[in-house]
């Protein structure tokens, strides 16, 4: 196995692995409103894709490189460091130490994504929606490491924050699933759902009804933490039944790139959405109480 496969893959189930256990405790808390306690590895998901991705700034720099704005000095570096900040970050949600910091030091680097990278993108191609999806992705990051901060500070204004922006991703990205649903179910891309995949058009057809209808529901502040939830879960789903065997029948190094690119990503945003999903719970639970 080839750095560029083996690095990214070793950090991510490293990182999955001691977050599970640093989090188990928090699945009683948690399972109560969300009827299965998958909210409390959000941070566990985020911190495993982020590891991997750090590994992919280490072994794939000369490539990732490409993506850094032209006019910003020292772009090898900030590849690099970039990949540096990934790790620091998920050592600091695996070991639940120094979480204001990191979370929002998160929040500012994703936020930096979307406006030197996917806004002008999405703004240089208007009518192409993926470049807009592109954009509400890393926003979302970005709102949902702001959303750990919310359940570690109690802030329950930013919570509410999470809970809308949130949910008009999540319409958004039903609504392009309906529109195009020869696409690969999950975050939407550009790319075809794998031959091997069975019933591909009912796959994405009901993965966009389910987050069209999560995402509209969350809009109901009591529910919005239930719904959420369960938004997390399909997305993790598809990361276990889309994404992960798409590794193992890959071929080729690049094949497994992208496999490894689609796995973590999908969980990323799964364990956003499920970060979110606490917040806001958290956040009705003081105004309840």
């Amino acid at each position: 196995m080839t750095p560029t496969v083996f690095w990214p893959t070793l950090l991510g189930l490293c990182f999955l692995a001691a977050g599970i256990i640093t989090y188990r405790r928090d699945v009683r808390a948690v399972a109560p409103r969300d009827a299965f306690g998958l909210a409390a590895f959000g941070p566990v998901f985020v911190a495993a894709a982020l590891a991997a991705f750090a590994g992919e700034h280490f072994t794939s720099a000369a490539t990732l490189v490409k993506l850094v704005p032209k006019w910003l000095p020292e772009r090898l570096f900030i590849t690099y460091f970039v990949g540096v900040a990934h790790l620091a970050a998920a050592s600091s949600f695996v070991a639940r130490r120094y979480l204001r910091w990191s979370t929002i030091g998160l929040a500012i680097m994703f936020g930096l994504f979307v406006l030197t990278m996917d806004l002008p993108g999405a703004i240089a191609r208007p009518a192409n929606p993926l470049s807009w999806a592109l954009a509400a992705r890393q926003a979302t990051f970005a709102i949902g490491a702001l959303a750990l901060f919310a359940t570690v500070t109690r802030t329950s204004s930013i919570a509410t924050i999470a809970r809308i922006w949130t949910a008009s991703v999540l319409v958004f990205y039903g609504v392009l699933h309906v529109l195009h649903p020869e696409r690969t179910a999950g975050v939407p891309s550009p790319v075809l759902t794998a031959a091997w995949v069975p019933f591909p058009l009912a796959i994405s057809y009901a993965t966009g009804l389910l987050l069209v209808a999560l995402g509209a529901v969350m809009f109901v502040r009591k529910v919005a933490g239930t719904a959420a939830a369960l938004g997390g879960a399909l997305m993790f789903l598809l990361t276990l039944v889309l994404y992960a065997p798409q590794f193992f029948l890959a071929v080729s190094v690049q094949q497994r790139f992208v496999a490894i690119n689609f796995i973590f990503d999908t969980l990323l945003f799964a364990g956003t959405v499920l970060v979110v999903s606490r917040a806001v719970s958290d956040a009705e639970l003081g105004t309840a109480s």
